[in-house]
């Protein structure tokens, strides 16, 4: 926990000298929405309360024709190992102790201004007419689509 208060007053220490954010994520989903690394959700919503821009560098190939089903939050995301969060030299301590270490944040896409890939910037909401160029219309259905846990990555 003090390690995540740290992260949390360092970003919102700097964020309001900053006039853009600049991230990378893991998947961009049909809808524009992130599956981005852990921590990526709180750089936005620091971002977003200071009125800065958040642009995302990511190539197409990371578009995904799905979306995040509300229901479903342990497809979307991969639980880790907390090794590389806590020091374990306390043997104690680890036998008593259950961290849960996602790997992925959702970070919505009304959060973010802009998408920087390989063909140009985009608009969150041009990223349908991208998906609908990218993949077979069966693959559009996000209505009955949605993230299935996998072990390969994109």
């Amino acid at each position: 926990k003090q390690w995540y208060q740290r992260r949390v007053a360092i970003t919102a220490g700097i964020i309001h000298a900053v006039n853009k954010v600049i991230i990378g994520t893991h998947t961009i989903m049909a809808d524009g929405a992130l599956r981005a690394p852990n921590g990526a959700h709180q750089l936005t919503l620091a971002a977003e309360h200071f009125s800065v821009p958040v642009i995302v560098c990511a190539a197409l190939y990371k578009l995904s024709p799905t979306h995040l089903c509300s229901y479903d939050q342990d497809a979307f995301n991969k639980i880790i190992g907390p090794e590389n969060m806590l020091n374990f030299s306390n043997t104690k301590l680890h036998s008593k102790v259950l961290v849960s270490n996602p790997e992925f944040d959702y970070v919505p896409s009304d959060m973010i201004e802009l998408f920087i890939t390989n063909t140009g910037g985009h608009a969150p909401s041009y990223l349908y007419r991208i998906v609908s160029e990218l993949y077979h219309p069966h693959d559009n259905d996000l209505d009955n689509m949605c993230v299935e846990e996998s072990d390969d990555e994109h």
